[in-house]
């Protein structure tokens, strides 16, 4: 099952790369206000179900979940977010937003490692790895 874990979280650092061009999510992770999304990202030969959702403040901090669905694997990743965290990830994507108006290339999200250097996944990951910020459960759903 470990596998399984850290594949999921691998995957939900490409469906966060798929946001990073998103105003709209990150004017509501900006706003910690409502928001829902979900779509398909196709990556190492899967297709990646994701449901992502901000659901307000906790405190003083806010509730950010995603949950993430592959090759018989749920998964499901909570964040909760200080202002000041919240304000660097914005910054980033608003950067990485930018820089990709004027670039020619698309993001590539066909495998893991084509989205390992790029800012954004840089900037998430460092909290997705803080357990005292974000939690992730994996269940195997077809044995």
């Amino acid at each position: 099952m470990k596998k399984y874990f850290i594949f999921a979280f691998a995957l939900v650092l490409t469906t966060l790369m798929v946001l990073a061009d998103d105003a709209r999510f990150s004017n509501a992770l900006k706003n910690c206000s409502s928001y829902s999304e979900s779509g398909t990202v196709n990556t190492e030969g899967m297709e990646v179900t994701s449901n992502k959702k901000i659901l307000g403040w906790e405190g003083d901090k806010c509730v950010y979940q995603e949950k993430v669905q592959f090759s018989g694997i749920d998964s499901c990743i909570t964040c909760k977010l200080s202002r000041a965290q919240i304000d660097e990830l914005v910054s980033v994507m608003e950067a990485y937003a930018l820089v990709q108006k004027y670039s020619p290339d698309n993001v590539d999200t066909s495998s893991l490692s084509a989205v390992q250097d790029n800012p954004v996944v840089k900037a998430w990951n460092k909290y997705l790895q803080d357990s005292s910020v974000c939690t992730m459960t994996a269940t195997q759903l077809n044995k």
